[in-house]
């Protein structure tokens, strides 16, 4: 009779171990959060910074030696694409740019949400400064 109660139970605990097990593997492959994460860049110097591309109201792309890299804000920067020039606003004693930084165009603060460094040029969508939607 004992026997007959054990089985059961023991077939249970091997189901519920073999359940467990499973999300224990998805865990090698990273989370996209995670890898997102992984590819946040920075720029030293802010005086790096040769050129600048906008990309509508929500990304912008920076040029720096010869890297560029693309960063969203967030939430969309109106005053972006009639920008002439740009500043940045860093933390005190930072002269760095990451994710962290802030775009001043034409009085507007637009707040970094991310800064990603790209492969070749930005695309043909990203305009120079100063040059409205036809």
């Amino acid at each position: 009779m004992m026997n007959r109660l054990i089985r059961p139970l023991a077939a249970a605990m091997l189901a519920g171990a073999a359940v467990s097990a499973l999300p224990a593997s998805a865990q090698d492959t990273p989370a996209p959060a995670a890898a997102a994460a992984a590819k946040e860049a920075r720029i030293p110097f802010a005086s790096m910074v040769r050129d600048y591309r906008a990309e509508d109201r929500d990304a912008i792309y920076l040029r720096a030696g010869r890297d560029w890299y693309r960063g969203t804000f967030f939430a969309p920067c109106q005053e972006l694409p009639w920008a002439w020039n740009i500043r940045f606003d860093n933390s005190p004693g930072v002269d760095a740019i990451d994710r962290f930084s802030t775009v001043i165009a034409r009085g507007e603060r637009c707040r970094l949400n991310s800064l990603v460094k790209i492969v070749g040029e930005p695309p043909a969508k990203a305009k120079k400064p100063g040059k409205p939607d036809k």
